[in-house]
């Protein structure tokens, strides 16, 4: 058998290793891509917000996946959990932001009776004036003595049982049952739907657990902060450098030379000339 077909011409050879070597390009400039993407800000109405967020003009490398920020309508929103939540404000300074659930904002009968819940290890609650409240839907009157606040459509049938008790309930005897955080002090109204509403509407505050040391540690470095998904950690982008790390190594300036005077050579050469006429 004629060994010759599996060998590669000279110029094919030559245009092999050229375009891999075009391959590896974009890998050695991503990271100053980088550099540059993860410096915008996400900018959505009032809504500003950079690290730990991303989205929009920022790329998923600038955040952690769980924090990822959608423009609708000059509106942000994000997903927590499979329920989908408008964002009131951002305090990068204090790391906190204000969420509202967005099928709260039109109602008290969600089109998915899913519960609010957060990772722990992602949020905290801001303050402890907050507690859990849980809506019941298309309960049996007969388990409850008040008369029922409101009515929702399930499966096309309304039901006149629809219930808010406080803490976070199972739905026990109830078609469903979904609980939210709102303030302490809408325990006063729980049989107040618009009062409800209105409490919902505001949303609620928590704060992001994220080690915000290795960013500001990038910071100052002239870095810009993103996210390692590989190793689950903040890493640092920089300019002109192909890889993510823990800060921005400093600039080294080139050395300078010392300056001529003029002064000196003027004395050697009149040195030299007496030497000379000796």
């Amino acid at each position: 058998m004629d060994s010759s077909v599996f060998k590669l011409s000279p110029f094919l050879s030559v245009s092999v290793i050229v375009l891999l070597l075009f391959i590896q390009i974009p890998s050695s400039l991503s990271n100053n891509d980088l550099f540059g993407d993860c410096s915008n800000q996400f900018v959505c109405g009032r809504i500003k917000a950079d690290f730990p967020f991303w989205g929009s003009a920022r790329p998923s490398a600038c955040g952690l996946p769980e924090l990822e920020l959608k423009c609708e309508n000059n509106i942000t929103k994000m997903s927590i959990k499979e329920v989908r939540y408008r964002v009131l404000d951002i305090k990068q300074d204090t790391e906190t932001l204000r969420i509202a659930r967005e099928d709260f904002l039109v109602g008290l009968c969600p089109p998915l009776y899913v519960n609010s819940t957060f990772d722990p290890t992602m949020f905290e609650s801001v303050t402890h004036d907050y507690m859990n409240f849980t809506f019941l839907y298309g309960c049996l009157p007969v388990f409850f003595k008040a008369p029922p606040p409101f009515t929702c459509r399930i499966n096309g049938v309304d039901y006149d049982s629809g219930f808010v008790v406080p803490g976070a309930n199972g739905p026990g005897f109830c078609y469903s049952s979904v609980f939210f955080p709102a303030p302490v002090i809408a325990l006063a109204s729980i049989l107040d739907v618009p009062a409800l509403e209105r409490f919902l509407k505001k949303g609620f505050e928590v704060r992001w657990k994220v080690d915000g040391t290795a960013c500001r540690e990038c910071l100052s470095s002239e870095g810009v902060c993103g996210y390692d998904t590989t190793f689950n950690q903040t890493t640092c982008y920089c300019r002109n450098q192909s890889t993510g790390s823990s800060t921005c190594a400093p600039l080294v300036s080139p050395p300078t030379a010392a300056p001529f005077s003029g002064m000196y050579f003027s004395y050697g050469l009149d040195q030299f000339m007496s030497s000379i006429h000796c």
